[in-house]
C-alpha cells in the first residue's frame, strides 16, 4: 500500500502541475488567471475520443497499442501527430462488478476492518487514474481527461457536484477507504486534481463534454467554471429529461461559427446499449456503452461518419494488461 500510494501521490504531483501550467493557448485563463474549463485543441491533428473508463484500467494501454492508419496511437502521440480526449468519469466499476459492489457495501459497514473487494475496485481505479495522469504529465497539450460526475472524490454536494450512489454506497464508500488507507493529505490532493480538470473541449468541427449541456452557456461562463458550479453540474449531470431542447445546436454555434459543412457534440455519461446513439436534431452523439470500448475517430480533413470512424479497441489479455512505457 505505501508503495502504491507513494507512486501515486508523485503521478498527481505531476498531473496537477501540467494541469495548472496550461497555456491559455490550449485553455484560455478565467478572471483569477487559472487555466480555464474551455480546451482549444490543435486544428489540424485527428483527435481520437474515448467514451467514460468507469476503472477499466485496460482501456488505455489497449489504445496506446491501437493503429490509426497504419501507425500505432502511442508513436503517433509521441511525434506530435494527434490527440486524445477522454470524456471523463475515472473512477467506479458500476454495473460490470454489480457483485463486488455488494460484498464491498458489506465491509465498508464493518469499517473496511478487512476489505478485499474494496481493495480490488480501488487499485482498478487508482491503476486507470494513473495512467491518465502519466499521459496528461508527458503529452499535456494533446491528451485531455475531461471532469465527468465520478470526479468528486469528496462525495460532495456542492462546487456543481453531487454524492454518489447507485449499486451501493460507491461514493462515501471510496472516500472512506482512501481516508483510511491513503490518509486525508492525499485526498485532498486527489480532489485537487479533480477540481483541475477542464470541462469541455472545441476541435475543427466538433465539441466533446462528458455530458451534454443543461441549458446555453456561454464561453465565457465556460473558461469562468471554477466560479460557476451550475456549469459544472450542467456539463458533468445532464441527462435528456433534464436538457434544454435546442441548446446544443446554439452553443455549437457560438463555439465553431456558422460556416462549416458538419458540426456535431460528443459526450458519454449516459449509458446506451448500442455502439453509439445519435440524435439528429441536437447534432448529439453518445458513445457510453459500459460494456463496449469503443473509440471516436475525428479527421480533421473529412467529414465524419460515425459508421465508418467508431471502431471497438480490443481487449488486452491479462497479461497485457500492462500500464506501458509511458514515463
Amino acid at each position: 500500500m505505501n508503495d502504491s500510494k507513494a507512486v501515486l501521490d508523485k503521478l498527481l504531483d505531476k498531473a496537477i502541475e501540467s494541469l495548472d501550467s496550461e497555456e491559455s493557448v490550449v485553455r484560455p485563463k478565467d478572471g483569477d488567471d487559472r487555466p480555464g474549463g474551455l480546451v482549444l485543441l490543435q486544428p489540424d491533428l485527428p483527435t481520437l475520443v474515448v467514451p467514460d473508463l468507469h476503472g477499466r484500467r485496460d482501456f488505455l494501454p489497449a489504445l496506446l497499442r491501437y493503429r490509426y492508419k497504419d501507425r500505432v496511437v502511442y508513436d503517433l502521440l509521441k511525434e506530435g501527430r494527434i490527440q486524445i480526449v477522454c470524456v471523463g468519469d475515472g473512477m467506479h466499476s458500476e454495473r460490470r462488478e454489480r457483485a463486488r459492489w455488494k460484498v464491498a457495501l458489506e465491509e465498508y459497514k464493518k469499517g473496511f476492518v478487512e476489505c478485499p473487494a474494496m481493495a480490488e475496485e480501488m487499485t482498478e481505479n487508482f491503476h486507470t487514474m494513473a495512467m491518465v495522469m502519466k499521459l496528461k504529465a508527458a503529452f499535456s497539450t494533446r491528451f485531455h481527461f475531461l471532469k465527468g460526475n465520478h470526479e468528486n472524490i469528496l462525495d460532495e454536494s456542492i462546487n456543481g457536484n453531487h454524492p454518489f450512489a447507485k449499486l451501493a454506497a460507491e461514493g462515501p464508500m471510496t472516500k472512506f477507504y482512501v481516508e483510511k488507507f491513503y490518509g486525508n493529505e492525499f485526498l485532498e490532493k486527489y480532489d485537487r486534481f479533480e477540481k483541475s480538470l477542464p470541462l469541455l473541449t472545441r476541435g475543427r468541427y466538433f465539441v466533446i463534454s462528458h455530458a451534454r449541456p443543461k441549458v446555453h452557456y456561454s464561453i465565457d461562463e465556460i473558461i469562468n467554471y471554477h466560479s460557476r458550479p451550475d456549469v459544472i453540474e450542467g456539463l458533468t449531470w445532464t441527462r435528456h429529461a433534464n436538457a434544454r431542447k435546442g441548446v446544443v445546436p446554439q452553443m455549437l454555434d457560438e463555439l465553431l461559427g456558422n460556416n462549416l459543412e458538419q458540426k456535431i457534440w460528443i459526450c458519454g455519461h449516459t449509458a446506451i446499449s448500442d455502439l453509439y446513439q445519435y440524435w439528429d436534431e441536437e447534432l448529439l452523439l453518445e458513445i457510453h456503452n459500459p460494456d463496449l470500448r469503443p473509440i471516436v475517430e475525428l479527421d480533421p480533413n473529412q467529414l465524419f461518419d460515425p459508421d465508418e470512424q467508431i471502431h471497438l479497441l480490443p481487449k488486452l489479455r491479462a497479461e497485457d494488461e500492462i500500464d506501458s512505457e509511458v514515463s
